[in-house]
């Protein structure tokens, strides 16, 4: 039953960091110097991982 869970968990994880990867690697090449492209790349990064992280723990927790 876990695996009904974990392994579509796992497949939209590994395709957002993909797509997350892809989109920080063009702001960073075609993003606009001197604005807040570095500010953004780094508040999107902490955003994203801090949701992972909660979502792991939720993930977790409720398959065992």
């Amino acid at each position: 039953m876990m695996v009904y869970v974990v392994v579509p968990y796992l497949v939209f994880l590994v395709g957002f960091i993909i797509y997350s990867l892809a989109g920080i690697y063009h702001l960073w090449r075609f993003g606009y110097s001197g604005d807040l492209t570095k500010i953004i790349i780094v508040v999107y990064s902490f955003v994203s991982i801090v949701i992972i992280a909660i979502s792991l723990i939720l993930v977790s927790i409720r398959t065992v």
